[in-house]
């Protein structure tokens, strides 16, 4: 699945509350599972136009609001010697730049909108959450600037004024920091294996012409795509975005993230603003090419993690009451990434690696009874549908899956049969088969990263 949005994606996720599109089902049965599909939205359109952006439009009434995302695939540490925050230093420049007299930012705000910055190893998202009557305007506004970023050095120095906060804020986050280490453990090198704010060091020795190197590299329709989902007009966005559409330019290549040779030693670090306990365990998983078996790792995310359902989260909790845990299967290119974290004043990370590791061995020590199969299956699609009841959700989901490679594959490509390609794999999953998944994958080694409290150090073995 895709990552879950955090940090600066909280705004948006508050007024996105007022936009369901689908009613999460609450019974143990498959076909009312079925039922809370998106009975209020339209099906997609998708298009490619000539110079090879791509465009999703959905139109659903439920509320009047509209989701209006570009996201663009591109490392977040860009092509050459890795430069970490260089792609949400890019991004951050082109909200913040000035063309008409106004930014994108400030005139989102004017309309009663939210604009947000969402920047992962792999792919950047800048997205409005807007009351539908004004989306035609700041789509237009959106597309313009996102698509033809044209950057002075006011726009760089704001954007670098506000990556400095961010990379300040983001220290006081144990999970930002147990799964940005955890990623460095796993991959050698690539962008997954930076953090996609940077550091301090990287920021001062960034300047606009790197930012404006990136764009040109990066920013190019067959890299692209426009998705607009909600109180929208499909027929009215396709020609808006038709006529801010750039011209063709070649595709580059995204560098490839090597996996680190690593062993199960606990990676041991502190920060000094961080006065919690915490561990973060991770494995490499299949690639999104292999879809059945991706999506056999959702399906264990939601077994094992869910809130509050999960079986790890249920024996982690009661082992340390007020813990904060989390875990899930992220869809990547390749591989794709398993791993839960658990922080909090009471998590003591020595013994709850233990328990995580002991916990995991039990759950996947043999495969599910049919009936305890289909029951957590139901649950996982209940789960899922769930987590789509809004127009932003949808989009997201669109976006994540287009800068892997795999839009159609994309949970938000379905219908009130649940008959999208997603789904249909879902159903094609069976107790043996996701056993296998999880006995090729997750009952390997894990990398271990631990935040004890303490002095600041790092240390541990390769």
């Amino acid at each position: 699945m895709n990552p879950r949005r955090i940090g600066a994606r909280q705004g948006l996720l508050a007024l996105a509350a007022t936009c369901s599109l689908f009613v999460c089902a609450s019974t143990a049965r498959a076909q009312d599972a079925a039922s809370s599909a998106p009975a209020m939205a339209s099906p997609e359109t998708t298009t490619q136009l000539n110079d090879g952006l791509t465009l999703v439009t959905r139109k659903a009434t439920a509320s009047p609001t509209a989701a209006l995302e570009v996201w663009i695939k591109c490392p977040s540490s860009g092509y050459g010697a890795p430069r970490p925050g260089l792609a949400r230093l890019t991004a951050l420049a082109i909200v913040e730049q000035k063309s008409g007299g106004s930014s994108l930012r400030t005139d989102a705000r004017a309309a009663g909108a939210q604009v947000a910055v969402s920047v992962y190893h792999e792919s950047t998202e800048i997205a409005i959450l807007a009351p539908s009557y004004v989306s035609g305007s700041l789509l237009d506004k959106l597309v313009r600037e996102s698509l033809h970023p044209q950057l002075d050095q006011k726009a760089f120095d704001a954007a670098r004024q506000r990556l400095a906060a961010q990379q300040v804020a983001s220290l006081d986050m144990p999970d930002e920091v147990l799964r940005d280490s955890l990623f460095a453990r796993i991959f050698a090198s690539g962008p997954l294996h930076d953090s996609s704010y940077g550091d301090p060091r990287t920021l001062t020795g960034l300047t606009l012409a790197d930012v404006t190197s990136f764009a040109t590299r990066a920013y190019v329709p067959a890299d692209e795509i426009v998705v607009a989902v909600g109180g929208v007009d499909v027929s009215d966005v396709a020609a808006r975005t038709q006529a801010a559409a750039p011209a063709a330019a070649p595709a580059v290549a995204i560098p490839e993230s090597s996996v680190a040779s690593y062993t199960d030693a606990p990676l041991s670090l502190t920060r000094s603003s961080i006065d919690v306990g915490g561990v973060a365990l991770g494995w490499p998983g299949p690639p999104i090419a292999d879809e059945r078996a991706a999506t056999a790792m959702d399906f264990l995310s939601d077994y094992l993690t869910h809130p509050t359902e999960g079986v790890l989260s249920k024996i982690v909790n009661a082992a340390a009451s007020g813990a904060d845990f989390s875990g899930q299967f992220v869809t990547l290119r390749n591989p794709g990434v398993f791993y839960v974290t658990a922080s909090g004043d009471k998590v003591d990370p020595t013994i709850t690696v233990g328990i995580i590791r002991d916990a995991m061995r039990d759950a996947l020590r043999r495969p599910l009874s049919d009936e305890e199969f289909a029951r957590a299956r139901t649950a996982y699609v209940n789960h899922l549908l769930g987590s789509m009841q809004t127009a932003q959700s949808l989009a997201d989901n669109y976006g994540w899956y287009f800068s892997q490679g795999a839009l159609p594959y994309s949970p938000s490509s379905t219908d009130a049969a649940l008959s999208g390609q997603y789904f249909t794999a879902v159903q094609s999953l069976t107790p043996q088969y996701v056993y296998s998944i999880a006995s090729r994958y997750l009952q390997a080694k894990p990398a271990v990263v631990i935040l004890p409290r303490g002095p600041i150090h790092v240390s541990g073995g390769p």
